[in-house]
């Protein structure tokens, strides 16, 4: 950086992040919960190449063994612990073992979340699943905000990103336990991000739309449907890469986000545009 551009990222609070939102998670401590495949394997991913420290759960064992070898193999530092968000006790533990592991708390990606079990309309659907729907989605991302906010209010800050839905936006029949589960991951993104916002802790989270991952391999089963015809509902007529999310989360954890407070940001290919 040249001394002018020195002088601009010290203005906007950038000094000590400069560069793209991959330069800034060099270094950092990141927490990511439901990263044993799709969005959170990518992220994982893309953290641990940009330089940070990455410690991550999941219910799969195997699966998270497997996601932090291939990370380590190229280079990058992971830690995988099994973790169920449905129980508070386990992701309490889950926080504090990262942070006994890694000394801090920088950047929570709060991304655990599962579908609805059956395609039906409301009067068909049960009150088990949309229990078992809730605990997941929506005690998940209560549970990692309340455990994870406290470490980064005894250290002066942080950012964290949920992962929420175009569901949280828009309705979509047949699926009330996961759109309801969604809306309320946007309502809870920005009760927490106003309470918060003073004590430099940014609380955002984002929407993806159709990304490949084995959720959108089931939805479609279910549905009956191609990969061909569900791109055909986005205006980019593609399927989004869970890569594409992860360059997503990396920029709502950065500095280079540091004026998005609250928001769910449309990261559907164009889905929710028109």
């Amino acid at each position: 950086m040249n001394r002018r551009q020195m002088l601009a990222a010290g203005a906007l609070g950038l000094a000590a992040f400069p560069g793209s939102a991959e330069a800034a998670a060099s270094g950092k401590v990141v927490l990511i919960t439901g990263a044993t495949s799709g969005i959170g394997a990518a992220t994982a991913r893309a953290f641990a190449a940009a330089g940070a420290r990455v410690f991550f759960c999941g219910r799969r064992e195997h699966l998270g063994q497997q996601v932090a070898a291939s990370i380590r193999s190229t280079g990058g530092e992971a830690t995988f612990r099994r973790a169920d968000v449905r129980d508070e006790n386990e992701v309490r533990d889950l926080v504090d073992a990262c942070v006994r592991r890694y000394g801090r708390l920088d950047v929570a990606v709060n991304n655990a979340g599962i579908e609805s079990p059956r395609a039906v309309r409301l009067h068909e659907q049960s009150l088990s699943d949309m229990e078992s729907v809730w605990r997941t989605n929506v005690a998940g991302v209560f549970l990692g905000m309340k455990y994870e906010i406290p470490r980064m209010l005894a250290q002066g800050g942080g950012a964290i990103v949920n992962t929420a839905s175009i569901s949280a936006e828009v309705g979509f029949a047949t699926i009330a336990p996961y759109n309801s589960s969604k809306h309320a991951v946007a309502s809870l993104t920005k009760v927490a991000a106003l309470e918060y916002a003073a004590d430099n802790i940014r609380i955002n989270a984002f929407a993806p739309g159709a990304v490949d991952t084995p959720m959108l391999r089931r939805a479609a089963e279910a549905f009956g449907m191609t990969y061909e015809q569900i791109a055909q509902d986005y205006p980019i007529k593609r399927i989004v890469r869970p890569e594409e999310m992860a360059s997503v989360v990396m920029f709502l954890a950065s500095p280079a986000a540091s004026a998005i407070v609250g928001t769910d940001l449309d990261a559907s290919g164009g889905y929710l545009t028109g």
